[in-house]
Parts: C-alpha cells; sequence; structure tokens
C-alpha cells in the first residue's frame, strides 16, 4: 500500500501531540511510521511536581526563641541565581523533606488496607523521622542562629505543604484546602 506524503504528515502530527482519542483512532495506521518517527511525552515531563514544600524553623536561644524563619527559599534562591554551577544546598532541605515524610511501601500498603503497621516497620519509619529532624534542627541552628551569639538548643519546624491544583482548574482562585501546616515539636540539638 502506498502512502502519501501528505498522510504520512498528518500521521506524524498526530502522533508527535500528546495522547488523544484520535490517536488511539489512528493507531492501526500509525504502526507504519513507528519505527521511523515515534515519539514519547514522558520525556518531557516523566513526573510533573504535584506538590510545593517548605520548612520554617525557629530556635530555643538563652535568651528566648527566634521568630519563624524561612529556610527552604534561601537555598532556592541561591541554586537560581547561578545556573552554569548552581548552589546544590536547597537540595538538603527538599532531601531531608523527603526522609521526613517518607513512608516505605509496606506501610502504605498496610495504611490503604486499614490495617495496623507492625512495631518494627512503625520503629524503623520513626527513626527515620528522627534522624532527618536532627539533621534539619543542625542545618536549621547552622542558618538562622541565634540573633544573642548563643548557640542554639533546640529547633522547631513549621512545615507547609501546598498542592497544587489540577491543569483544568490551573486558572482558578488558589483554595486555602490545597495548603496544609504542620508543627513538629521541639528538636533537641546534640
Amino acid at each position: 500500500m502506498v502512502v502519501s506524503s501528505y498522510t504520512l504528515l498528518a500521521l506524524a502530527l498526530v502522533l508527535a501531540g500528546p495522547v488523544t482519542p484520535i490517536s488511539f483512532a489512528l493507531a492501526p495506521i500509525a504502526h507504519r511510521i513507528e519505527p521511523w518517527f515515534s515519539q514519547s511525552w514522558q520525556l518531557f515531563a516523566p513526573d510533573p511536581i504535584s506538590e510545593e514544600r517548605g520548612v520554617l524553623a525557629r530556635l530555643a536561644c538563652r535568651r528566648g526563641n527566634t521568630e519563624f524563619t524561612d529556610i527552604t527559599t534561601p537555598a532556592i534562591v541561591r541554586s537560581n541565581s547561578r545556573r552554569v554551577f548552581p548552589s546544590r544546598e536547597s537540595r538538603i532541605v527538599s532531601n531531608l523533606l523527603v526522609q521526613r515524610f517518607m513512608q516505605d511501601p509496606v506501610s502504605q500498603r498496610l495504611a490503604e488496607k486499614d490495617i495496623d503497621r507492625p512495631r518494627e516497620l512503625t520503629e524503623v519509619a520513626r527513626k527515620a523521622e528522627r534522624d532527618a529532624e536532627q539533621t534539619s534542627a543542625r542545618y536549621a541552628a547552622h542558618r538562622v542562629g541565634c540573633a544573642d551569639g548563643s548557640q542554639a538548643s533546640a529547633a522547631q519546624f513549621r512545615y507547609v505543604f501546598h498542592r497544587f491544583p489540577g491543569w483544568s482548574r490551573r486558572t482558578a482562585e488558589d483554595d486555602q484546602e490545597n495548603t496544609r501546616v504542620e508543627e513538629s515539636g521541639w528538636v533537641v540539638l546534640q
């Protein structure tokens, strides 16, 4: 079967775009150009970001507590200000956030089935949370510091999670239920 160049062009345009009902309808015909022309949109956004996360920290100093200070944004600004050799400091906070709120797959499946986690899994998860908060406390003490020059004895965190609305609601006003705030207890610096 001879296929015209206009037909190939139309097939290429349909296949180059995202998956639509048209691309499904043309799938039996499209396999003819598949070895020469294929497109996967996973290359551009395999796992798009759906939530923005931030951490505010305050320290317990000799003469009282500091105010909550954003420790996420300054590192991101430093990273974005130098495109050639960017600072990787923003990864410290983001990786600690992942570790602090990470849930292992087994525990996640048990929670979905409304089954209590075994004690060993709970202890491992709590240890990971404690380690992440201890490292975050040391980072906050280094970045925020006490105004009176003393050493901080403890740190407290306010975690802010802002879930992005779906693409269909991208122009709608932001909703308060898309933002979640959690506060930690005081983490004693060791």
